[in-house]
């Protein structure tokens, strides 16, 4: 089938004829396998977390307290003071809405989950409406569902209660967008919506929407790039000018904190070296071979079609958005940076098979279902592995995130710092320093001049009365500040948390009575899986 005829296709399917075309079996079927194993794990996170719900990584919280921020008229994690830790321009206003609604973590799951519902609903008919599936055996199309379901981490990623699932949704959705336009049509306004919201999800969402914007272009879809375009410009210079008034820089904390190319023009260092360093990652690291295998299997199937101009066209924009990734982005961080562009160029691929396959011959076309398979089998492992460690990696949380935020709400309820913003943060009327950046605007700004160390530490924790700090040791190389005494180190099992081992120190701001009364306390409440060790009286 060629793009040509996919007005054929549309009017089988049912795609072209109805805004919202009914739910086919192969759609719900590959729904009705993602509910039940989202459901199970769900269900097990609650029971391994002692019935609560906890997210997979810590992070989540971070998004959740500015939600509450937002809401009291401010923007950060400490009322009274800014800064911009989350990682996504609209997600912190998203999950302020469903604060409002008084979800709690809630919020941020049903966000996520929905996205992952619609991203396989989105994808399955794409590839019906290709004509990938034409002919084919049952076995082989519910092979691909099942595929597809872990290679957009659809169970394990919406546990994660951060913005990756509704990512992923945008990026395949302007696929979509981007197949309507070499079908000759315009892309819906759902379409055109995932376009705008690529960058304001996630930063590197804007190699896609460039990409996407120039693919529009070429393919005559003039109109629909410059609305879209003219939205991004809108809302970016808007978050632009909420960020200047409120003093802070355009990226956020977490990107200059973590993102090479970032840091590099912050520090004045070469940005091409960030660059090679990244592309030199992107070659040793798993989920960097993963992607550029993708790639690979893109560029070979494009060059097939190279007679057709317009498949091309959505080729090249898919390829110059993983160039930007494999150049820019990072990787892993318990399976979620990546996920976004390793979905984008599996489902390319497999549309681009579709575009192909009426030239091949049916033997050949057969003999491809064996690598095409194994490759999809290769890209999706690490996100199958991530749904099965998820219900633990709840449980890790629980065992220590969840045990500092208690500890801190409490029975020491006064200001405190950490080096892992999250459950601390979140809900908590006391201020929070973050030690290591992400939710402190002195601490960042430190860090990225190189004058970061015990003396700094010092002093702002005795600036903002820090009584207790709850650190990992190993993150400051430096040591800490020498008026700190260690009075207790917190033990837990290691699964998603960064470091097993939280010590907590009594600064000299502190009643030591009083700390030593709190710890004596909490002690006995913990689980029995995790200890907390006292040092000092």
């Amino acid at each position: 089938m060629t793009i040509d005829t996919f007005a054929t296709a549309d009017a089988r399917t049912g795609s072209g004829s109805r805004p919202w075309p009914a739910l086919s079996h192969r759609t719900v079927v590959a729904l009705s396998v993602w509910g039940v194993l989202f459901a199970a794990e769900l269900i097990v996170s609650l029971y391994l977390a002692g019935g609560r719900l906890v997210f997979t990584l810590d992070d989540g919280y971070i998004h959740l307290a500015v939600a509450d921020q937002i809401l009291a008229g401010g923007y950060g994690v400490n009322a009274g003071e800014v800064s911009s830790p989350s990682s996504s321009i609209i997600w912190p206003y998203l999950i302020a809405l469903t604060e409002a609604l008084h979800l709690g973590p809630w919020g941020p799951l049903l966000i996520g989950a929905a996205a992952a519902a619609a991203t396989l609903v989105t994808i399955v008919r794409l590839l019906e409406s290709s004509g990938l599936f034409d002919g084919e055996r049952a076995w082989f199309t519910n092979v691909i569902a099942l595929l597809m379901i872990f290679i957009v981490s659809a169970v394990a990623l919406p546990m994660t209660g951060l913005e990756h699932s509704l990512h992923v949704w945008a990026t395949v959705t302007t696929f979509a967008g981007l197949v309507e336009a070499a079908r000759g049509r315009s892309p819906s306004r759902l379409q055109i919506a995932a376009l705008v919201l690529l960058p304001l999800i996630r930063f590197e969402g804007a190699a896609l929407a460039c990409a996407a914007l120039a693919g529009l272009v070429l393919l005559r879809q003039r109109r629909a790039a410059a609305l879209a375009a003219g939205l991004i410009a809108v809302a970016l210079l808007a978050y632009g000018a909420r960020m200047h008034a409120l003093g802070l820089p355009l990226l956020p904390s977490s990107v200059l904190l973590k993102a090479r190319i970032a840091e590099a023009a912050y520090e004045h260092t070469s940005a091409l070296g960030a660059i090679v360093d990244n592309l030199i990652l992107s070659l040793i690291n798993p989920y960097g071979q993963r992607l550029l295998l993708l790639a690979m299997a893109v560029a070979v199937t494009a060059w097939w079609l190279r007679s057709d101009r317009r498949a091309l066209v959505v080729a090249g924009a898919v390829l110059a958005a993983i160039g930007g990734h494999v150049a820019f982005g990072q990787y892993d961080w318990f399976h979620r940076y990546e996920v976004y562009v390793i979905a984008l160029g599996a489902v390319t691929w497999l549309w681009l098979i579709a575009q192909l396959k009426p030239r091949l011959d049916p033997r050949v076309a057969h003999a491809l279902k064996v690598p095409l398979l194994l490759l999809l089998g290769y890209a999706s492992w690490p996100y199958a592995s991530a749904a099965w460690v998820s219900p633990m990696a709840s449980r890790n949380i629980s065992q220590q995130q969840y045990q500092m935020g208690r500890f801190a709400h409490e029975f020491y309820p006064h200001p405190v710092a950490v080096n892992d913003l999250g459950l601390v943060a979140y809900r908590n009327p006391n201020y929070v320093l973050d030690l290591w950046g992400l939710g402190s605007e002195p601490v960042r700004k430190a860090k990225l001049a190189g004058r970061y160390g015990p003396d700094e530490m010092a002093a702002l924790a005795a600036e903002r009365g820090v009584g207790l700090v709850m650190i990992y040791d190993r993150w400051f190389t430096r040591g800490v500040p020498a008026s700190w005494t260690k009075v207790a180190v917190l033990h837990s099992p290691f699964v998603t948390v960064a470091v097993g081992d939280v010590s907590f120190y009594r600064t000299p701001t502190a009643d030591a009575a009083e700390v030593s009364r709190a710890l004596a306390a909490f002690a006995p409440t913990l689980p029995a899986d995790v200890s907390l060790e006292i040092l000092a009286p």
